[in-house]
């Protein structure tokens, strides 16, 4: 009886141990775990902070550097336009006594074109050409196209401003003369992009007779690179005198509206 109780007592203690050494090491596992698992949860969570930090950082970085470009350009535009300003005036309205024309009023895309033909010689190197010689040089101040784009984009946002006649045209008389005209440049001569016509409304008259007879006379638009120029060209000579010419600027004119 005595070894049976013993055998019993024996069987109860091993089986209590088995369950302390099984439940200690499942204790120690998770403990384990846990000290495994939370340093990588560390390191993840720092890693992830990181990168929306650094993502942050950089759509910071790029809405400065968006924000910044239009002011470096305008500033730029206009420190370039400086030298245009003893010419063409302070605010782009010419200067008759100097034989230029205003720029107020123009949209960028023509005077860039313009600037690059006079940098070419497409425009300006006719020896009859004075003043587009005269202006030649001046577009040599331009380095490169970005400040060609530059100085364009300032003068589209100096204000406008109606041109005061001084050729006694007849804007009556002008708007038949000017149906022609109207297919490329506008019902208001407010110009056309896709058809090459620039805006007329705001050039002075005697600009505009001007080049009317520098086109008719094959001193502009006669270059063969000047697509644009060549095909006013032609345009120029239904045009049958001075007087006709001076009623169409008149015409024009009467669009010119100040800002």
């Amino acid at each position: 009886m005595k070894s049976d109780n013993d055998l019993s007592n024996r069987t109860a203690d091993e089986s209590l141990c088995s369950l302390l050494v099984g439940f200690n090491f499942l204790f120690f596992l998770g403990l384990l775990s846990a000290l495994l698992i939370l340093p990588l949860k560390s390191a993840f969570s720092s890693s992830g902070q990181a990168d929306t930090h650094s993502e942050v950082s950089e759509a910071e970085t790029q809405a400065d550097a968006g924000a910044s470009e239009p002011i470096e350009s305008a500033s730029a535009g206009k420190q370039a336009y400086q030298i245009c300003a003893t010419c063409h005036g302070s605010e782009g309205e010419g200067n008759a006594a100097l034989n230029s024309p205003a720029l107020a009023g123009q949209e960028p895309w023509y005077l860039k074109r313009q600037l690059q033909k006079f940098k070419d010689g497409i425009r300006g190197s006719h020896p009859e050409d004075i003043y587009g010689m005269q202006m030649r040089p001046m577009s040599m101040t331009l380095a490169d196209e970005a400040a060609m784009d530059a100085v364009a984009e300032y003068i589209a946002g100096l204000p406008k401003k109606a041109p005061v006649a001084t050729l006694g045209g007849d804007a009556a008389k002008g708007k038949g003369a000017y149906m022609l005209c109207q297919a490329c440049h506008g019902a208001n001569a407010e110009g056309n992009k896709m058809m090459n016509g620039p805006a007329l409304q705001h050039l002075p008259d005697w600009y505009i007779v001007r080049q009317l007879k520098n086109y008719k006379a094959g001193i502009r638009g006669a270059d063969p690179r000047d697509i644009e120029g060549m095909q006013m060209a032609p345009m120029s000579k239904t045009v049958p005198d001075e007087a006709t010419m001076k009623d169409i600027a008149a015409y024009i004119n009467s669009h010119a509206v100040s800002d």
